[in-house]
């Protein structure tokens, strides 16, 4: 009978991904924000509650995070040299990486490319973002469907997360954006939303939209010194309760105008609140 449910699952995936996968860009707009954790983290939660995940490593932190050494890159996929189940490497956690740094793209990167990932293609793209000196996101994570902005609850962070929504927004033309609040309470989080959207809603006409908090967790450090995600090594951690919760989340987020939804499955970790407006 389980073999049967799988056999009948994995059918319907195959059907559903004549469509894109999501895809969800995550940015810091300050280094030492935890950008690279949270999105290995959130990979981890979601393939914890049967998405299928790939994260693209833009950066080059989150393959040394995680101690893979690869020799592929998304390019050899694009240009279909190679299809992305060979390059790809999937962890124990269950979701898959692939280096995918710009300066090693070859041929330019139109919004369509996710439908070129194949007929092995992923339930949801996370793109670990990387800048550059002329555009805040790449040609991969400027077509994504969602932009999370991770920053901490100090000055520099909130300045410079701001800063870069401005710079995202008169570059690429982006009307919305989720903000997490990395080690910060859900009362930090909220008063940081709400100042924030207050202002970006005044002066760029854009709108801010609270997607969760991780509080600061000692227990992430350990998990990384194990070289481990702290949903997988440390479930009744705080950080990790963070990470399943924003995961089911996300499955709530509303698409993009013309994106298709992403396969719905049964979440383990139960119904979460879809993300809200910060509030006045």
């Amino acid at each position: 009978m389980d073999k049967l449910v799988r056999d009948q699952a994995e059918g319907l995936r195959r059907l559903l991904r004549r469509h894109a996968p999501r895809v969800v860009a995550i940015a810091g707009g300050t280094p030492r924000g935890g950008q690279t954790s949270v999105a290995v983290e959130l990979a981890a939660a979601l393939a914890q509650q049967g998405r299928d995940v790939l994260l693209l490593d833009e950066t080059g932190h989150a393959c040394g995070a995680l101690g893979i050494a690869s020799h592929h890159h998304l390019d050899d996929v694009l240009a279909g040299e190679m299809p992305l189940s060979i390059a790809q490497t999937r962890l124990r956690d269950g979701f898959a990486v692939l280096p995918a740094e710009a300066r090693k793209m070859t041929g330019p990167v139109s919004g369509q490319w996710p439908t070129r990932l194949g007929a092995t293609a992923p339930d949801i793209v996370l793109i670990d973002a990387a800048a550059s000196p002329s555009a805040p996101l790449s040609s991969l994570a400027c077509h994504a469907q969602d932009v999370m902005v991770v920053l901490t609850p100090n000055a520099e962070s909130i300045t410079g997360a701001y800063a870069w929504i401005k710079r995202a927004h008169l570059t690429h033309a982006i009307p919305r954006f989720r903000l997490l609040a990395n080690r910060a309470g859900e009362s930090e989080a909220a008063v940081m939303c709400r100042n924030l959207a207050g202002t970006a809603s005044r002066y760029l006409a854009v709108t801010l939209e609270l997607a969760g908090c991780v509080p600061a967790d000692r227990q992430l450090q350990q998990a990384r010194q194990l070289r481990r995600c702290v949903v997988d090594a440390f479930p009744a951690a705080p950080a990790a309760v963070q990470f399943r919760q924003l995961a089911a989340t996300l499955m709530q987020w509303p698409a993009a105008m013309g994106a298709p939804l992403p396969l719905a499955r049964n979440s383990a970790a139960g119904v979460a609140l879809a993300a809200q407006p910060c509030a006045s």
